[in-house]
């Protein structure tokens, strides 16, 4: 399993519903660390190739948003107790996985406005592909591969792998880059 990060890219809109829905960066392409269980750190690619395959991206929508990475995956047994909203759309945007969220619980409402819930990170599986290289200038150990998300979790600011360049915007109109914590 694999987390990385997103983020919201503008104001929210209020539905007819009272959800919140969101234009946001889902997640990125690029070089990404990763701890490995003996603490050891690997450096993967998130290839452009891989990221906005048309079947990882069409695994995005209807994926819900939950509160934290969950202690297991979401699936229909436990989404009523996991599920705070859900991605409606995704595309690629330059090195972005962009997409709307439509945030529906109240509580998860409530963290977002608040900014208690800034950083956005998909859980998803992907093969690895061992073979080692050089991205843009970055060195990487290894390759993601047929990349599939579960759910987008909503995270704490600093929480997130991708950095602030992927989280909630709830301070600007517009999309403002910020540096890519590693």
């Amino acid at each position: 399993y694999r987390y990385d990060v997103g983020g919201m890219r503008s104001k929210p809109r209020v539905t007819s519903q009272g959800f919140l829905a969101f234009n946001a960066n889902l997640t990125r392409t690029g070089v990404l660390n990763y701890k490995r269980a003996d603490g050891s750190t690997v450096r993967e690619l998130r290839h452009p190739d891989e990221v906005f395959r048309q079947e990882t991206l069409d695994s995005l929508i209807d994926a819900p948003l939950t509160d934290g990475h969950p202690s297991e995956f979401v699936s229909p047994e436990n989404i009523g107790v996991l599920g705070k909203g859900i991605v409606k759309t995704a595309r690629q945007d330059n090195t972005f996985c962009a997409g709307e969220i439509l945030v529906q619980a109240k509580d998860m409402i409530v963290q977002v406005t608040s900014g208690t819930k800034k950083e956005l990170s998909p859980g998803y599986t992907c093969d690895i592909d061992p073979t080692p290289g050089v991205f843009n200038g970055e060195r990487y150990d290894q390759i993601q591969r047929n990349i599939i998300y579960n759910h987008i979790a909503a995270l704490p600011p600093g929480h997130g792998r991708s950095g602030a360049s992927v989280s909630f915007r709830n301070d600007s109109e517009g999309y403002e880059t910020e540096p890519t914590k590693e």
